[in-house]
């Protein structure tokens, strides 16, 4: 089946806030835009006018993604004008990095190398890497059992953060766990939490999140954006931002940033985490993640061409023509409404805020709406995503505000405490996929 011989598409995996930042960049540089439609979705992107066509497929599981490669296989197979994957979610970025060799001939991987996403995703790795690089780590360590984790968190000094092995795992709902002290830490973790192979303790640096944006080709950058994270979708600041603001590039965390990029040699897109304490100035490195972020149209909005220069490195083409030094507008606030709403429900739910905190919360929400200049999910040039996915939430919050929690609007699926997503499930036989 070839019903679009004159216009080349790109399958977009992955249907959340990024989704549509990208859609609407390729639907304007010419591109048919399909976007994966498994599970309902947290950008309403079957809504967009960038979105030419949704593909339903199986969802990945933990059994290796069996079906979602055969699945993926036939359509290619039937889909000739198909000439770009461009996974957005980190499941599928996970999930083809394994797989990348099996893909046909023809199709561009719009993300940077396997090996690459391999190492930037293993914390530990890169960790060690960074120190070897001499970027600031807070001291960390790694946990096989209980009487370790307990031992560790002595010896690193509270207050310590806990985090798995993988991206696509969850301490129970969250991704990172803080506690101050030993019975913190012996209150949530009373027995070793199932499924989990390992844990990654560091010592906690209070302080504020920066998140750096960058374009780099052969190890070096061509282009570099800042944000200042004043807002998260969790009471103790860890998990997704629903709020930040543009600022200027520090010197450090540009330091930084280029000894990390040169030591992996990284070609691609992608954004390093970074943590100030802003009385101490104690800086420490998060992670480094080879994909688009969460808050990818902030980086957009600003001018950084993010998702051609994706598209345009996956192609082998590193002539970009950016200036390295230039600097993006500063100042420029951002909000993720519908996220932080998600965020004060789910907070209400377990308990985790009372009254007063909620009327806060949802101040603070109130006031971003008024003072944000991006809305991630909202633009007037393409509305109707963000209005379906606002009535959706609101729906179900009416119906459940303190029923039991559905999951994070961006959070991998059904990800929980012991889940880890599968890394691989195509077996290579020429460009032909399937299941193993």
């Amino acid at each position: 089946m070839n019903d679009f011989p004159n216009k080349k598409s790109v399958l977009i995996l992955g249907n959340y806030r990024t989704t549509l930042t990208v859609a609407g960049t390729l639907g304007e540089e010419g591109f048919r835009v399909i976007v994966s439609a498994s599970g309902d979705g947290a950008a309403g992107a079957r809504y967009s006018r960038f979105v030419d066509e949704m593909w339903d497929h199986p969802q990945l599981d933990a059994e290796g993604g069996a079906a979602f490669g055969e699945a993926l296989n036939a359509f290619l197979d039937g889909r000739p004008d198909v000439t770009a994957i461009f996974p957005v979610a980190e499941e599928f970025v996970v999930w083809l990095a394994g797989n990348a060799a099996a893909l046909p001939a023809r199709i561009t991987l719009v993300s940077p190398a396997p090996h690459l996403v391999e190492l930037c995703l293993d914390k530990t790795k890169m960790l060690e890497l960074a120190s070897r690089a001499g970027v600031e780590c807070a001291p960390y360590a790694i946990a096989g059992a209980l009487d370790e984790l307990y031992e560790r968190a002595e010896k690193i000094g509270y207050p310590v953060i806990v985090r798995p092995f993988s991206h696509l795992n969850r301490l129970g709902h969250k991704k990172a766990v803080i506690c101050a002290g030993r019975e913190e830490l012996a209150a949530f973790f009373p027995l070793w939490p199932a499924g989990q192979p390992g844990l990654l303790l560091q010592r906690y640096v209070t302080g504020v999140r920066h998140d750096l944006y960058f374009i780099a080709a052969d190890g070096e950058i061509h282009s570099l954006l800042e944000t200042r994270i004043t807002r998260t979708d969790h009471p103790d600041g860890t998990g997704l931002s629903t709020e930040g603001v543009h600022v200027p590039v520090s010197e450090a965390f540009e330091r930084d940033t280029r000894r990390l990029v040169r030591e992996l040699g990284y070609t691609g897109i992608g954004f390093i985490q970074f943590v100030r304490n802003p009385r101490s100035g104690e800086v420490t490195f998060l992670e480094l993640n080879p994909r688009t972020a969460g808050s990818h149209r902030c980086a957009e909005a600003a001018g950084m061409p993010l998702t051609r220069a994706a598209l345009e490195l996956a192609r082998g083409n590193t002539d970009l023509g950016l200036d390295p030094a230039y600097r993006y507008p500063t100042g420029v606030t951002y909000a993720w409404v519908t996220g932080d709403l998600y965020g004060l429900k789910e907070a209400m739910s377990r308990g985790e805020i009372g009254f007063a905190g909620a009327m806060r919360w949802a101040f603070q929400a109130l006031r971003s709406v008024v003072k944000a200049r991006i809305h991630l999910t909202f633009s007037w040039r393409d509305p109707l995503p963000a209005v379906a996915l606002l009535i959706r939430q609101t729906a179900r919050g009416l119906a459940s505000a303190f029923g039991p929690s559905q999951g994070t609007p961006d959070a991998p699926p059904a990800a929980g405490a012991g889940q880890v997503l599968p890394r691989s499930g195509l077996r290579e036989s020429g460009s032909r996929m399937g299941s193993r």
